[in-house]
């Protein structure tokens, strides 16, 4: 059985996957006390909103609207002049 997975899933999976990082080992760094774990919480988040913003810049593209002119209003000439 082959998986295929293509180049713009894996790319987007490794700069979460990066940046998710980073902001763990930041977040342990970052405090003025002793040496702790950093936040992993906020190192899963920000990579879940870094994949998921590439996601959508990456792979969007609109559809094709078609444009139709503007109808004109039909006049009908059958119907009783006063009731207009």
């Amino acid at each position: 059985m082959i998986v295929q997975i293509y180049p713009v899933a894996a790319l987007v999976f490794v700069v979460a996957l990066v940046v998710g990082a980073v902001v763990f080992k930041y977040t342990s760094a970052s405090h003025g006390g002793p040496p702790a774990r950093g936040d992993l919480v906020g190192a899963i988040g920000a990579a879940t909103a870094v994949g998921t913003l590439l996601w959508l810049f990456l792979t969007f593209t609109p559809s094709p609207t078609p444009v139709s002119p503007p109808e004109a209003p039909v006049i009908s000439s059958t119907g009783d002049p006063a009731a207009r």
